[in-house]
């Protein structure tokens, strides 16, 4: 069982880890740096050894980075694209410095005098370039990059799995590319998670377009909005439009995966939630109905 929650870097780097630790978690995600900046400067050496000391003193794995909220791939403005490649280099880098198992990225919005097919097109190119810089630099790649399905709202991209598959197959780094599922996502998108059915759907499609052995990471997220309203608002596990008979199916056929928790912190930034502790002490408590 991998269960974490995204923890913030307000305390730098390992303090993500005592973070982690003190909430009973085994796995964690994090940003790198402040997630509303175009422009920052790569942490010291020191402070990226002394963080991957402590995780393997921890034994936290896998370490998830979260791309900043700024980027969008998909935009065929030319200033937005090349600032987003640019900042898109520094959070592949820090991937692989960091020694992350996972860079989740939500893919991006088309351009509205644009269509998705070029949308599409775009996020590659800057995915595919991002990985030969790594390639080139380092010799190899040692990460994987995982696309989040989205709520769908606007000209968002990835709002199913068949969107999201394109995305894969035409990068000439496709191996080095898999899938995040966010349960709040999937349901205000109009996948109802409360039925099993539509789970059993949900595998099926990702087998058929992408294969299940690309998903890798479940961000487990409650929804404050009603199925298919297309609204991003998270909520507490259980306390949501899920709601707890819909985490018990959820888990019943996703908890093999890392279970990553965005839910609300409800404190201020300098401050851990107990919120979050409460939703970790939940989902447990669903996990052990399948031990």
């Amino acid at each position: 069982m991998k269960i974490g929650v995204h923890c913030s870097i307000r305390k730098g780097y390992k303090g993500v880890l005592y973070e982690t630790k003190k909430l009973g978690c085994n796995c964690l995600q994090m940003f790198t740096h402040s997630p509303r900046i175009w422009k920052f400067s790569l942490p010291k050496k020191q402070e990226i050894e002394e963080f991957k000391f402590l995780r393997k003193k921890f034994n936290f794995s896998p370490l998830v980075i979260h791309v900043a909220y700024l980027p969008n791939p998909a935009s065929s403005n030319k200033e937005i694209y090349y600032k987003t490649r640019d900042l898109l280099l520094l959070e592949f880098e820090l991937t692989k410095l960091f020694s992350a198992e996972y860079l989740v990225m939500h893919p991006g919005s088309y351009s509205e005098s644009s269509s998705l097919e070029e949308g599409i097109r775009n996020i590659v190119k800057s995915i595919d370039y991002c990985f030969k810089y790594i390639e080139d630099k380092f010799g190899d790649i040692s990460f994987m990059l995982l696309l989040e399905n989205v709520c769908g709202n606007g000209r968002k991209i990835g709002r199913t799995f068949e969107e999201l598959s394109k995305i894969i197959n035409l990068s000439k780094y496709k191996e080095h590319i898999g899938l995040c599922i966010d349960t709040a996502h999937a349901f205000s998108y109009g996948y109802d998670l409360r039925k099993e059915k539509i789970i059993v759907n949900i595998i099926d499609e990702i087998e058929k377009y992408i294969g299940i052995e690309k998903l890798k990471l479940i961000h487990l997220n409650d929804s404050k909005h009603e199925l298919g309203s297309r609204i991003d608002r998270h909520y507490h596990i259980g306390k949501g439009n899920i709601g707890k008979d819909g985490f018990k199916l959820i888990l019943k056929y996703f908890k093999k995966y890392p279970l990553i928790l965005e839910t609300p912190k409800e404190v201020g930034f300098d401050k851990i939630s107990p919120k979050d502790k409460e939703n970790v002490n939940f989902v447990k408590k669903i996990l052990n109905l399948f031990s």
